[in-house]
């Protein structure tokens, strides 16, 4: 056994009420010195709340140095309690890199493993009157740690700490914080972290995310990169198909079907790059590059000081075969999922494109013995021949493989549209009609199209029993809930730019746009109250978990990170857009 150090505090506080970024949050963080002995059990020390980790053993204790009270009070020219950061034990010990990550520790009678670095939350502020605390904190190095409970046992003031076992892997606390803080570690450090057998689950989980993002980099691209038009043909009346290939004819990286890809087109007498997104419908002709399918556009409704079809008339109008466009890598989460049930899509006039990659994938599955081979029912509508798109490859590929079937509906039929042979039922896609075309409900469903329609089409799967997590549907444009009312946006008016334009922002991974509200604390609150559920923890530009690409449009930070965010990427928890943005969540 080696002497560690000694227990000079037990602090404990009560859950409370506390004002934090225009939230009112419940914690225990105000935590005092109890004159008593305290009793540590696996899920922390006896009558304190902590309520943020609560249900997370491997952080039941934290622990912080008598070193690092004193740098503050010097800093900060005041006297802080012990408690003031936190902390359920105040010690006298070593510095953060002389701990490693599995130190085994006796503390009176409890047994405690040393298990991650602590990361300063927004209500270290609130706690300290330091707006910028938690930002020092982190910078400083002086973060404390987490511990698990090994044996339960009572504590008291004046109790030595002995180190029993050093960690096994040589990983200190603070290169662990180092990594769990940045937004693109060192791959090569990242793998060695990795690699330690004494990291809790939550933090490996983490870093494996962090490691699986890097892969997909690898595999796929990152930033701005032009390709080719390789082909060009029009589809209905108001509908153009692209193909587009690697300027070196190399073979585009696989997308999950559903997914989209972003262009970055130069329309001419617009002064800036124009944004948009377009759902792969599949791959080229050759196979190696992809296929595009861009609806010519109106205006938005109600709109004065917006051309119609800025990016769509570009694409239908002026980019013609060898042109040059700029584009990112295929992105979203409408995706077709593995399973086993049958698998139906359902679409209405351009919401038939993301059908098609899945109807593809769903062809392939009958040549892929690790997947077995789905039913399928591909049910879309459209107005008439005049506005219908990709039927001949519909019929193709259902044609191709046993157990896929299609069925094709046009509202309003023209004159010379035969039923039987140009489309197979008359009228709207309804549940009714879902009713007369589907053997079981006992499938997962794909919807897309207009709001109006998936609405209908949604309510109707879900009044005949099928479950909310087996019906999936993606947005062309402002998004809403349609499994109920919509809490999607904070109270307060829509916010304007300095142009009196909306301000909008796109979440483009999740294919949902939102109206920036002026009650919103950051693009963060906002994605929360939208139903998305982005990486995050500190909340005060720390840790990085929240960072992301910023595709387009302009943001201020309302916390200014620790450090500077990488060109082209914005941390979500602190910042708010100044004009309307698209970013990759």
């Amino acid at each position: 056994m080696i002497e560690f150090g000694a227990l000079l505090s037990v602090n404990a506080g009560r859950a409370a009420p506390m004002n934090v970024q225009d939230d009112t949050v419940i914690t225990g963080f105000d935590k005092r010195p109890i004159a008593a002995e305290g009793r540590i059990q696996a899920g922390g020390l006896v009558g304190d709340d902590h309520v943020d980790d609560a249900a997370d053993p491997d952080r039941a204790v934290l622990l912080y140095q008598r070193r690092h009270y004193e740098a503050w009070s010097r800093e900060l020219e005041r006297e802080l309690p012990p408690g003031m950061f936190g902390e359920q034990l105040t010690i006298d010990g070593p510095a953060e890199d002389e701990i490693l990550i599995g130190d085994r520790l006796r503390v009176g009678d409890a047994v405690l493993e040393v298990t991650q670095p602590r990361i300063p939350c927004r209500k270290m502020a609130v706690r300290l009157n330091e707006p910028d605390m938690p930002m020092r904190y982190l910078r400083s190095g002086r973060v404390g740690f987490f511990c698990k409970v090994l044996r339960p046992g009572t504590v008291r003031a004046g109790d030595r700490i002995e180190l029993l076992d050093h960690g096994p892997d040589g990983l200190t606390v603070a290169e662990l914080a180092r990594i769990l803080h940045r937004d693109e570690p060192d791959p090569g450090q990242l793998t060695r972290v990795l690699s330690a057998t004494a990291l809790p689950g939550l933090v490996r989980a983490k870093l494996s995310r962090l490691a699986d993002r890097l892969v997909t980099r690898a595999h796929s691209w990152s930033g701005d990169r032009p390709l080719v038009v390789a082909a060009r043909a029009r589809q209905g009346h108001d509908v153009m198909v692209l193909d587009l290939a690697d300027p070196d004819g190399e073979r585009l990286p696989d997308f999950e079907p559903g997914q989209f890809l972003t262009l970055v087109l130069d329309v001419p007498g617009v002064d800036r790059p124009v944004v948009r997104t377009y759902t792969l419908a599949g791959r080229s002709a050759d196979g190696l590059g992809y296929r595009v399918a861009v609806k010519r556009e109106p205006a938005p409704p109600g709109s004065v000081d917006v051309r119609p079809g800025l990016a769509s008339g570009h694409l239908h109008d002026t980019i013609a075969v060898g042109a040059t466009v700029v584009a990112r890598a295929p992105r979203g989460r409408f995706v077709l999922r593995p399973g086993r049930r049958p698998v139906v899509l359902l679409s209405a006039g351009i919401g038939i494109t993301p059908m098609l990659a899945m109807l593809d994938t769903l062809a392939a599955e009958d040549r892929d013995p690790a997947r077995p081979a789905r039913d399928g029912y591909f049910v879309h509508v459209t107005r008439s021949s005049r506005e219908l798109t990709f039927r001949e490859h519909v019929r193709a590929v259902v044609a191709g493989r046993p157990g896929l079937h299609s069925h094709l509906l046009f509202s309003r039929p023209q004159p010379h549209d035969v039923p039987g042979r140009d489309f197979d039922t008359a009228g709207r896609l309804t549940p009714a009609t879902l009713d007369r075309i589907l053997p079981t409900f006992d499938a997962d469903f794909y919807v897309c199209g207009p709001v109006g329609f998936m609405a209908d089409v949604i309510t109707g799967l879900l009044d005949r029993g099928v479950s909310r997590d087996r019906v999936h549907y993606e947005f062309f444009g402002a998004a809403t809930t349609l499994f109920g009312a919509d809490e999607s946006t904070d109270s307060g008016p829509e916010a304007r730019d300095d142009e009196g334009r909306p301000i909008l922002v796109t979440f483009a991974r999740s294919g949902i746009t939102v109206p920036w509200r002026s009650g919103s604390f950051s693009i963060l609150a906002l994605a929360e109250r939208a139903g998305l559920r982005p990486e995050a923890s500190c909340r005060t530009g720390l840790c990085n978990t929240c960072v992301t690409r910023l595709d387009d449009g302009e943001v201020d930070y309302v916390i200014e990170p620790m450090d500077v965010v990488t060109p082209g990427k914005v941390a979500v928890c602190c910042a708010r857009p100044r004009t309307s943005v698209m970013l990759d969540l």
